[in-house]
């Protein structure tokens, strides 16, 4: 069985604070307008003898350490299952770029499993299971445009008739998630959150100058601090055309909204780092 997993970008990110307690205690309550794009890997699943994964990417490890591997594996502890996969990973989407390409294909092989395995699970039991693996799965079961606070739980679909065009600059670096936390300068964050109230409303209204003006990432500040090249590359983007660039996520992938797809074609042809063209993803 095989099947896209498509991934998405992040176009306004607040972190609101750091949770202190409870059982999310160490974790960071967000608020992120997430949007789904038509880039994509492609996960490919038959049943084997035992449990393996092959991908076309060096940089993604194929051991129980990789996502999709312990998400066969949670599947089989939660309902019993004596049953084994080898899983091919088709990579498209850049790795340590911020983009959720590891909690995409978690919700791909979740899915897959369960139309190979026919369990008959749910979308609201899969997205519980996913959830398990990582705060940033769930939302890929409901897709499009969404408000997400991550580990607090609030995950809400946003109905929008927004076709947006992006350009996406991919540096030859990394950068991972914890890297990015570890840099937080905790008196700066959360300064611009009205901005992505008003994002959420403007994809209500189809209003994209709104959106476009709402656009920033909490994560910038300390990121670009790190890696000064990352500054570059958005005023580069900029400079070429785009009407507006932000880092997705924790980086390092930067996006920039394009008019249309000629524009962003043009705008690829004036940037010296690899760049690939994509768009919000149909319905």
């Amino acid at each position: 069985m095989e099947k896209k997993s498509y991934t998405r970008v992040t176009l306004s990110l607040d972190v609101v604070n750091r949770i202190e307690d409870g059982p999310h205690k160490g974790y960071h309550e967000l608020a992120i307008i997430k949007h789904q794009i038509e880039m994509h890997d492609i996960i490919s699943l038959k049943n084997s003898s035992s449990t393996s994964i092959d991908c076309d990417d060096p940089r993604v490890p194929c051991d129980q350490s990789n996502i999709c591997w312990r998400a066969v594996d949670l599947i089989k502890n939660e309902y019993d299952i004596d049953k084994h996969v080898s899983i091919t990973i088709q990579k498209k989407i850049p790795v340590m770029g911020g983009m959720a390409g590891g909690s995409a294909n978690a919700e791909t092989t979740l899915s897959l499993l369960n139309d190979l395995w026919g369990l008959g699970l749910s979308s609201e039991l899969l997205m519980a299971s996913g959830r398990k693996l990582g705060m940033d799965v769930p939302y890929f079961f409901a897709g499009g445009t969404a408000f997400d606070s991550e580990a607090t739980g609030c995950l809400r679909k946003i109905p929008s008739e927004l076709r947006l065009y992006f350009v996406i600059a991919i540096p030859d670096f990394g950068v991972s998630t914890s890297e990015a936390y570890r840099g937080l300068d905790y008196s700066h964050i959360n300064k611009q959150h009205e901005k992505t109230l008003m994002m959420e409303s403007c994809f209500g209204k189809n209003d994209l100058n709104g959106v476009i003006s709402s656009m920033h990432n909490d994560f910038e500040e300390n990121v670009f601090r790190a890696h000064p090249a990352l500054v570059k590359v958005k005023a580069d983007l900029m400079e070429a055309g785009c009407l507006m660039a932000v880092m997705t996520g924790s980086g390092s992938t930067v996006i920039g909204v394009t008019s249309d797809i000629s524009s962003a074609e043009k705008i690829c042809g004036k940037m010296n780092l690899r760049t690939v063209i994509s768009s919000t993803l149909n319905s």
